[in-house]
């Protein structure tokens, strides 16, 4: 039986977008103490979660990058209010939204989907909403707690180039995940 490896496709976010990111999670963290934060440096804009997969398919997963990165136009993302899924009132994931280079993103993980397909990974079946996740939460006690703290952050413009995609190998260890780049992916040039 062949190795399996644990993988997702995803935007690195940069420097700026990461220090944006911490000083929004230090102003939530003591107003939602509930929330088991993901460390800044370990977010991204993930666009397919791939589970874990027999090692033998990651060099055919690094050539549909490669196409899809060829056939690909750089674009702009830009960070946008702040959410939770399924919703504020009952939340399981905190969040940060995009909103330009929203349907850029879409576009991406629709191409990235289909392409997959045919290597036998599932397609998602819920619409892909571009989103950075902050953190996670099992239980929140008071319902507004969320709600009152999204209402009181400012979100900064920060916008950064987006011109690859990338291919990562996660490990889970006692400390949280360990994300290893297995294969980066530039964009085409052209306009």
């Amino acid at each position: 039986m062949s190795e399996t490896i644990r993988s997702f496709i995803a935007i690195e976010l940069s420097p700026e977008i990461k220090d944006a990111l911490q000083k929004i999670e230090d102003e939530l963290k003591p107003k939602v103490p509930d929330v088991k934060w993901v460390r800044p440096e370990n977010i991204h804009l993930t666009l397919k979660f791939l589970g874990h997969i027999s090692a033998d398919m990651i060099e055919s997963i690094k050539s549909i990058l490669v196409q899809i990165a060829k056939d690909a136009k750089p674009f702009t993302i830009r960070l946008s209010s702040p959410g939770a899924f399924p919703t504020p009132e009952r939340p399981r994931v905190v969040w940060i939204g995009i909103d330009k280079g929203d349907e850029e993103s879409v576009t991406l993980v629709n191409t990235i989907e289909d392409k997959v397909s045919h290597l036998g990974i599932e397609k998602e079946n819920r619409a892909f909403h571009p989103h950075l996740t902050l953190g996670r939460i099992e239980f929140l006690k008071d319902k507004d707690t969320l709600k009152n703290a999204f209402s009181a952050i400012k979100i900064p413009p920060i916008e950064m180039a987006v011109s690859k995609i990338t291919l990562f190998q996660s490990t889970l260890t006692r400390g949280g995940a360990v994300y290893n780049a297995l294969q980066e992916a530039k964009f085409s040039r052209a306009s």
